[in-house]
């Protein structure tokens, strides 16, 4: 099973990963997005979707492979503009093991490996106890929380 999940914006974008008949994993609707601040809320629904695992379905046409459900949900034209402000969270779970790998960000703002984390858990590690060492570190990501650049700051007088 291979899951993954993203953080952009202040946003949990929980796609349905679906396993192709060819085997490669890929991105489907529907995908929601919860405010990273609707913790319980986007916790619970990554482990359902944990839980239910891949479904199988017939590996899409080539001709298709450019389009992003991601990006069309959040209405981001360039992958490139979501990579730079997002990270991804890939989980892959076997009979020997759960890995989970969150990308790091090379010195260009893309997905790298610099900075990257990679934790391993036992098989059978219950889902809600990785969902919860998941969000311990999705609140520490700079993507949870951007800082948000408005107009000029006044400082009061002394």
């Amino acid at each position: 099973m291979l899951y993954r999940f993203y953080v952009y914006d202040e946003k949990i974008i929980i796609p349905s990963v679906m396993q192709t008949e060819e085997g490669f994993y890929v991105d489907e609707k529907p995908v929601q997005i919860i405010h990273v601040k609707e913790a319980a809320l986007w916790k619970s629904e990554l482990t359902r979707a944990l839980m239910a695992g891949n479904k199988i379905i017939p590996t899409p046409d080539p001709s298709t492979s450019g389009e992003s459900v991601v990006l069309e949900s959040l209405k981001v034209q360039k992958w490139v503009t979501f990579e730079k402000k997002a990270c991804m969270y890939t989980i892959h779970a076997t009979s020997s093991f759960i890995k989970v790998y969150r990308t790091g960000k090379a010195p260009d703002g893309m997905w790298g490996t610099k900075n990257a984390v990679e934790r391993v858990f036992h098989s059978k590690a219950p889902w809600q106890f990785i969902v919860g060492a998941l969000a311990e570190d999705v609140n520490k990501q700079p993507e949870a929380y951007p800082v948000k650049s408005g107009g000029l700051m006044v400082l009061p007088k002394q």
